[in-house]
């Protein structure tokens, strides 16, 4: 199976099994679970391998595990047929999330997981279910509610060796609690029939909103678009938003910041790339008073000051015609990339204030 094909069972699974009965967010839980379907999909779209289709799912059983390392760090592992993505989760003040996602070419089976991450580390668990499970009731949110059996909970036992880079974390397990989930189950939970070709899932979204302002088609190569415009105008404070994209061969950095009136500024940075088979999507998002985002009423002029895990300050100059400029000593620490450098010549920069 494609990787681009297995995107919406991979996270539709880490919103099933992260997510109790009654998710966090106060959703039904297939609302949930259609939920998370955006942000793994999101991940591999900057990977350029997004999709928003599958086909037929048949019999595919979609495992996942999850458990709080001893440095403070979250470990989750989402695996289907021949991807297995191993994320690190790390909450900051406020709950905001930083998160680095590795994906890796390995072997999935109802009953196992197999993957090696080179020098990082290597997977290797077997599947014991418990007995208890979920099923595709009202109370679960399906819209047709049957004796389908959804997911399966238990304990994975085996090996789990992940060292980051640098050694930002690492962790050795032979036993964690997780599950597995019957994808076809799923699917009929969530649209009300048998699973059919094609189905269509909801198209991946970028954090913040990067989608509507002609990034959503990031990892298919696309130019920047014009921002959508609002029927009518906005009353009170327009936002403004600065957006800073950079491609190279093996990989992409992506700064976003967006500021709306008194209301605090919101910070995103986002690296996407590959290290010979790995995939590996790093994240960071914050958010500060909003004098850390000054900006020009002509838009001609922005300075960018973020807190923590950012640091220095970035400076936007609009000059004659369409010469834009971008400099400064604003980096970023993601997890397993310290002081990345956010600005240069080879951003390209776009600065924009809603209607």
């Amino acid at each position: 199976m494609r990787l681009g094909a297995a995107i919406a069972a991979l996270a539709t699974a880490t919103a099933l099994l992260c997510a109790s009965p009654a998710s966090a967010a106060g959703l039904s839980p297939a609302s949930g679970f259609v939920a998370g379907v955006a942000d793994l999909n999101a991940d591999l779209a900057l990977l350029g391998q997004g999709s928003g289709r599958f086909g037929p799912p048949g019999r595919r059983i979609v495992s996942q595990l999850k458990f709080e390392n001893h440095d403070g760090y979250t470990i989750r592992v989402v695996a289907l047929e021949q991807t297995v993505a191993l994320s690190v989760i790390r909450r900051r003040r406020k709950g905001e999330p930083m998160i680095t996602t590795y994906f890796a070419h390995g072997k999935v089976t109802p009953n196992s997981i197999r993957a090696s991450f080179a020098d990082r580390g290597r997977i290797a668990l077997r599947f014991r279910p418990s007995g208890r499970v979920i099923r595709a009731s009202r109370r679960a949110g399906c819209r047709r509610p049957s004796k389908l059996v959804i997911g399966r909970f238990g304990v994975f036992v085996g090996a789990l060796r992940f060292r980051g880079e640098g050694g930002y974390t690492s962790a050795k397990v032979h036993r964690v609690r997780g599950g597995s989930i019957d994808f076809a189950a799923l699917v009929a939970c969530f649209l009300g029939v048998a699973p059919r070709p094609n189905v269509t899932l909801p198209r991946a979204t970028l954090p913040m909103g990067l989608d509507r302002l002609g990034f959503g088609a990031i990892g298919r190569g696309t130019a920047p678009a014009a921002p959508g415009v609002r029927t009518h105008p906005r009353r009170g404070p327009k936002p403004t938003t600065l957006l800073a994209d950079e491609k190279l061969p093996l990989s992409r950095t992506i700064f976003a910041a967006r500021v709306r009136g008194h209301e605090d500024a919101r910070f995103l940075a986002l690296q996407a790339g590959s290290e010979g088979s790995i995939g590996i999507v790093r994240l960071a998002a914050v958010s500060a008073p909003a004098s850390s985002f000054a900006a020009a009423d002509t838009l001609a002029h922005a300075r960018i000051r973020p807190p923590r895990p950012f640091s220095g300050e970035g400076t936007f100059e609009h000059g004659p015609g369409s010469e834009k400029t971008w400099d400064g000593s604003l980096a970023v620490s993601l997890l397993g990339a310290p002081h990345l450098s956010l600005t240069g010549p080879s951003f390209r920069t776009l600065l924009v204030r809603g209607f």
